[in-house]
């Protein structure tokens, strides 16, 4: 009886707004903890990276659920594609999207998912070197999450006739602006720290090419 009521105090339930503070919370947490991790143990590495930002991106997208359609992943595979190239961004889209799926739902939707940010990294990759000043990259993060919205509706053609894929994009532009709130959010948040973080990957990079080209004592 006494192992009842123990158990029984931990199950309540928590007001929306106290359990979005909360979530909020821990995807700091575990931001600042991935970051401080990384700086003394990846020395640059690919691999390390990639892991490091799809941990984020799956963490942030199931722990910012409670907000429809706001979440990180949108800016990560961006910032990814632009600092490390179209088939980082590609990996780090499908794998987020796969396993966030797991725990947010699966279904032919995770498909146009890992597509739309695939094609949002590549993007990316391919307007690199014009998105150079905050404010551009502001302006893209926010058009970013009409895109993949309106990629990603297009998974309804597969129950729907075509003749209802306007009206469901109409129904759907206030969760369109909370996906351009929450990108612009995310991306004046995780700029610096992932540009940080992808910057030493290429120092890492250039660092090998020298050293290839070095000449070779006989």
């Amino acid at each position: 009886m006494v192992l009842r009521k123990m158990v029984a105090y931990h199950v309540f339930d928590l007001n929306p707004v106290v359990s979005l503070l909360l979530n909020l919370t821990l995807l700091g947490v575990i931001c600042w903890s991935l970051f401080n991790i990384e700086k003394k143990y990846s020395n640059g590495n690919k691999f390390v990276i990639l892991g490091l930002l799809a941990i984020i991106g799956i963490t942030g997208r199931i722990l910012m659920s409670p907000i429809p359609n706001v979440q990180p992943v949108t800016v990560i595979v961006l910032l990814a594609g632009i600092r490390m190239g179209a088939k980082e961004s590609i990996f780090l889209a499908s794998i987020i999207a796969l396993f966030s799926n797991l725990i947010l739902g699966n279904g032919i939707w995770t498909i146009y998912q890992a597509a739309a940010w695939s094609m949002i990294g590549c993007l990316g990759a391919l307007f690199s070197n014009k998105l150079d000043t905050s404010m551009k990259l502001i302006l893209f993060a926010g058009i970013s999450g009409v895109l993949f919205n309106w990629f990603v509706s297009l998974s309804i053609l597969h129950s729907v006739g075509f003749d209802m894929l306007i009206p469901y994009l109409i129904v759907g532009i206030p969760y369109d602006l909370l996906h351009v709130v929450g990108n612009i959010t995310f991306i004046i948040w995780l700029s610096n720290p992932l540009t940080e973080i992808m910057s030493r990957k290429i120092e890492s990079d250039l660092n090998l090419e020298v050293s290839e080209y070095e000449p070779k004592p006989f």
